[in-house]
Order: structure tokens, then sequence, then C-alpha cells
């Protein structure tokens, strides 16, 4: 077995993978433009922006690496079956990011270049399309913190709000209080709604936080 692992060994042309590398890049960044286009400010992480960048380079030498050789495809196989996502993320399309820079490692490694670009810009399309589907319900956590206001009067703001809003938590002590809504607000709302409740007067802080963050 161990002989036959080491006949079906070969050496990747240089040029071959400078190639492939310099396309991934290339894809990448095309990848990059549509995440940094498809999140709004409060969903945009720029160092996950260059993670991905760097996850497609990576990727990229990694199937370079197994393309030449036989056992080592097999040890890679076998580290991504257990290969699991633990960070948290504020936008669920950000796991579709993630295997899109997978598939260009994949599609720059395999020389599948056409593949590659009609893929990403496909993808890219999606991407962008899909904030301009959802951005006007952003999932939100509201939190007004403040003395000798009216609570009601908060409420009655936060229900003229376009879209669904719910009581995560209400603290109120005798001379302070602390309430938590969980909001879907319109983005161009959320200047408005803050102003309003500033305005009622007695109020020291309004936060208004992502909800996955």
């Amino acid at each position: 077995m161990d002989q036959l692992l080491n006949t079906i060994t070969t050496k990747p042309d240089t040029s071959v993978i400078l190639i492939s590398m310099g396309t991934a890049l290339l894809f990448a960044f095309i990848m990059w433009g549509a995440y940094r286009i498809s999140h709004t400010d409060s969903t945009y992480e720029p160092k996950f922006g260059i993670t991905l960048v760097t996850l497609a380079f990576v990727s990229t030498i990694l199937m370079d690496l197994i393309q030449s050789n036989l056992a080592l495809s097999l040890g890679m196989l076998g580290s991504l079956s257990i290969v699991r996502f633990r960070t948290n993320i504020k936008d669920p399309r950000d796991i579709g990011f993630i295997f899109w820079s997978m598939a260009i490692g994949i599609a720059a490694a395999t020389q599948s270049y056409v593949i590659g670009i009609i893929g990403s810009i496909i993808l890219a399309v999606v991407m962008i399309f899909t904030k301009k589907r959802g951005e006007g319900n952003n999932s939100m956590l509201l939190v007004v913190r403040g003395s000798n206001t009216d609570l009601d009067s908060i409420q009655t703001i936060i229900d003229k709000i376009q879209g669904n809003s719910s009581v995560k938590a209400k603290n109120v002590l005798v001379d302070s209080f602390e309430l938590v809504y969980e909001v879907r607000i319109p983005q161009r709302e959320e200047n408005n709604m803050i102003n309003e409740i500033f305005q009622l007067g007695g109020i020291d802080s309004v936060n208004l936080l992502n909800s996955a963050s």
C-alpha cells in the first residue's frame, strides 16, 4: 500500500501553480468586493473580508498539494470531515462566502477558470441582490436607559415602527430604568426613532445593536 501511494505522486508544474494562485487572488478580490457591497455598516467585518481572500488563496495551495500526492489527499479529506465553524456570524450569508472562497481555491487549482469566473459573477449578483431584499428588516437590539420618563411613551414610539418589535428585558429601579427591545426596523428609520426617544426627556442613552453581535 505504501508503495502504491508513493508511486501515485506527481510533481506540479511551477508555472501552472503560479497561474492558479494569481487567478485565485483575482477571483477572491471579486468575492471581497461582493462581500463589501452586499453588507451594511452594521454587518460588515473588514477582518472577515480579509479572511475570505486568505482562505481562497490557502485553499488553492492545499488543492495543489492534494493533486500532487495521493497520500496527502486522503489525509486532507479526513481532516476536512471534522472541521466545524465556531465563529459567530452576523449575517447567515457569510457561510455562503466561506464556501465560495473554498470553491475559488478548487477552481483555480484545477484550472477550471471559466467555471470560476462565471460562478463568481453569478454569486456576486446573488449576494448583492439579497442585500436589497433584506436590508429593510434588520433585526436589532434597542437598549434605552434613563430616568423620570413615561415608559408608555417609549412603547408608543416603538409601536410606530414599520416592523415587528418585542420586549426582551425591562429593569425598573426607583430612580432609573433599562429597557431592551428586539426590533426589526428599516435602516432609514433608525435615526428618526432614536431622536424621538431622546425628545421625551430623561433619557440617558439609546443604543441600537446588531442582534447577532
